[in-house]
């Protein structure tokens, strides 16, 4: 029965299967954002790729007619690459080994929604701990408006960068304005619990000398 009780919230303080989902979601939006870095440094090299192509086509309208020629054949092969690269930037998702990083993306986005959904269904049906006695009432009212604010966006972030890949870039400013918003939110949330946990435990070990 101790076991069980471990299982759940209680007096004890957080069960194991809250515990579980907290770091599955920590593990999740840290592989997340770590994805989404490594793909916004290869937007960067497209972009320069675009770039070099845009400066060969004004090159090669003051060569003569053999460079011309020759450039815009380069032109071609280079157009031709981008074209390809980004055509299957999302497609063939399993005709080939492994998933590209957008791919990844897309799946790392989807199981954040999933955990989400199943984190607001167990705080539905379970009560949390008490209260830590040194916390004031003004940081339990920011811990429980923070918890609320990092649910919410845990929809809000990856729900956005979906619409984003289905409806268009209209959505992109939405998408990072979100993100953003989390991790004030996280920021927030990890710079209380050190406080909580260092400050609270300097104050005790100095009661204790």
């Amino acid at each position: 029965m101790n076991h069980e009780m471990r299982l759940t919230n209680g007096g004890h303080g957080y069960g194991i299967v809250t515990k579980t989902l907290h770091w599955l979601t920590v593990a999740a939006i840290v592989a997340q954002f770590a994805v989404g870095w490594t793909m916004g440094a290869d937007d960067a090299a497209l972009d320069r790729e675009k770039e070099a192509i845009e400066q060969l086509e004004e090159l090669a309208k003051h060569q003569d007619e053999a460079t011309e020629e020759w450039l815009e054949n380069e032109i071609d092969r280079l157009d031709e690459g981008l074209d390809a690269r980004e055509d299957n930037y999302f497609a063939d998702a399993f005709a080939r080994d492994g998933l590209s990083l957008p791919e990844v993306h897309v799946l790392l986005g989807l199981s954040i929604l999933l955990l989400a959904l199943v984190r607001v269904l167990w705080r539905a049906t379970t009560s949390l701990p008490p209260w830590a006695n040194h916390l004031s009432p003004g940081e339990r009212r920011l811990e429980a408006l923070l918890e609320k604010a990092l649910l919410t966006l845990l929809f809000v972030v990856p729900g956005t960068g979906l619409a984003l890949l289905a409806l268009g870039d209209d959505w992109l400013p939405l998408h990072i304005g979100a993100q953003l918003m989390l991790l004030a939110a996280i920021a927030a949330h990890v710079g209380l619990v050190l406080r909580h946990t260092v400050v609270h435990r300097d104050r005790h070990l100095a009661r204790m000398l």
